[in-house]
């Protein structure tokens, strides 16, 4: 049996003080970004109204998410391409993020077939997904220094039920879901997920984790950070990842980094049934490998 390939893309836009880094000069290295590699469902975080006109200029065949939520314009939202998808509903969850606009975003998608030449929604379970995003709280949060707990804990249990009650409302078994964003953190909101059967791409191709911040070159503020991976895609056992990459060190235009974060692509087949995970890490630490 054989699905459906498609490619995604979660990507920290960047902004601060509600403004993009190094505007406009970032706007055509953003647009050669998208046509180059033109994700089929591109999740933003940091969106901006500068940012989402520019998305648009570069991927014109793409829908979004049009609501009167402030969030969708200013913070998250959700792009896909409309000769591909149908939009079926979305919504947001509060998941507990500390920054006021932040949410975790949701869209349902069918993937159109074709009859006769002309484009219909498939009504097959096995062809839909759940498209999910969200942007963690900072770690240097003033919150989370006064109180010392981990809140990306907290919005990583938050996410896991959100996913599984929407599962549950839709009412479909064979669900695909692919959850992405950055979490700003590499471990716990991580575990927390595949502990619930979200698992990341590139543990599950037994590929190195990328470095996905900060891009350099960048602000010198975020030049002098350690690097780390920040942004992830996960997916549960209808989503069966193919290839998955950090888009690193892109040559564009101006030599302006496209954002202070990579974006992160994965290919996916979807509608091809369950998938038993390949996934050899070891969240105790000892990463031990399972004999094939």
């Amino acid at each position: 049996m054989h699905g459906s390939r498609i490619s995604v893309m979660t990507f920290n836009m960047c902004k601060t003080d509600d403004y993009p880094i190094n505007w406009p000069h970032r706007r055509l290295p953003i647009v050669e970004c998208l046509r180059a590699f033109t994700p089929d469902i591109l999740c933003i975080q940091e969106l901006h109204p500068l940012l989402h006109d520019t998305i648009v200029e570069a991927l014109p065949s793409h829908a979004y998410v049009q609501d009167d939520f402030l969030g969708w314009q200013f913070e998250g939202n959700i792009y896909w391409n409309s000769n591909t998808f149908k939009m079926l509903e979305y919504g947001i969850v509060d998941i507990g993020i500390m920054e006021p606009l932040r949410r975790l975003f949701w869209a349902r998608l069918t993937i159109k077939i074709s009859s006769n030449g002309t484009e219909e929604q498939s009504q097959s379970d096995s062809n839909q997904l759940l498209v999910a995003t969200a942007h963690y709280t900072w770690e240097g949060h003033s919150e989370e220094r006064k109180t010392d707990i981990n809140l990306r804990k907290q919005q990583a249990r938050r996410t896991v039920t959100a996913l599984q009650d929407l599962t549950a409302k839709f009412g479909n078994p064979h669900l695909a879901v692919l959850f992405m964003g950055d979490l700003n953190e590499n471990y716990h909101p991580r575990r927390i997920l595949r502990e619930a059967g979200f698992v990341d791409c590139f543990a599950e191709l037994r590929l190195p984790t990328p470095i996905t911040h900060p891009q350099r070159p960048s602000e010198p503020k975020e030049d002098i950070q350690v690097n780390t991976t920040l942004d992830w895609i996960m997916q549960n056992k209808y989503a069966r990842p193919i290839l998955a990459n950090a888009l690193r060190n892109l040559f564009c235009t101006g030599g302006y980094s496209v954002s202070d974060h990579c974006p992160v692509m994965c290919v996916y087949e979807i509608g091809a049934g369950p998938y038993v995970s390949n996934a050899v890490q070891d969240f105790s630490g000892k990463n031990i490998v399972k004999s094939v």
